[in-house]
């Protein structure tokens, strides 16, 4: 019954036009009447990106509600953008995607939550994997995005402290027998998840140019 529930929820195309209009509307009134210099363009885009993150972040929490794992939810969703925004990832081309994409992550990473507790010790070896993504990759590189040689070192070195303090709260709170420490894996994990992601999509690109 929760599953039909949450079909309601889901945007549809008429709400990513009602999205698109509603972004319009407050784009024309802060250029009429705010202090907006920048394109209409540029307004657009960036109130749809809020509204899109604003309704991906509503539904992940009525499915924590749904599931009972408010608390779950909330610590991966930190633990997941500790990790993500520093280490970056793979980006979606519409915002339709992104929110599906997101949302199926924040889905999955509480499915998968009930396996780190049953079997705790794969979380040891995962760990390893994450960390290596990390030092190999992080950040990830992007064409509209570039960084300098030291942005790059920076970025890195904050997603790796970043990553060592998740990594240390994880133990204490398996010692503690508190099974919080199964969400700030999942949160881990779904940054590598999309770092790895963008990886193969760079990956299939330079091929592409390669075979042509």
């Amino acid at each position: 019954y929760n599953h039909v529930r949450m079909l309601h929820i889901i945007p549809t195309g008429r709400t990513l036009k009602m999205i698109h209009r509603l972004s319009e509307l407050l784009t024309q009134y802060f250029m009429k009447y705010g202090q907006a210099t920048d394109k209409a363009e540029v307004y657009i885009y960036g109130i749809e990106c809020f509204i899109s993150e604003f309704i991906g972040n509503l539904l992940l929490l009525i499915v924590a509600i749904l599931w009972h794992q408010i608390s779950a939810m909330i610590i991966w969703t930190l633990s997941f953008l500790l990790i993500r925004t520093q280490l970056g990832g793979f980006h979606c081309k519409t915002h339709f995607s992104c929110l599906c994409l997101s949302t199926s992550i924040g889905i999955f990473s509480l499915l998968i939550n009930r396996f780190w507790l049953y079997h705790p010790s794969f979380c040891i070896p995962t760990y390893i994997a994450c960390l290596f993504i990390i030092y190999h990759f992080a950040p990830i590189k992007h064409p509209n995005h570039p960084l300098s040689a030291n942005q790059i070192q920076h970025a890195r070195a904050k997603c790796l402290r970043n990553f060592f303090v998740l990594s240390v709260l994880s133990i204490i709170l398996y010692l503690c027998h508190l099974p919080y420490y199964s969400s700030i894996c999942s949160g881990i994990i779904g940054s590598c998840i999309l770092a790895l992601m963008s990886l193969k999509k760079q990956f299939l690109t330079k091929t592409d140019m390669l075979i042509l």
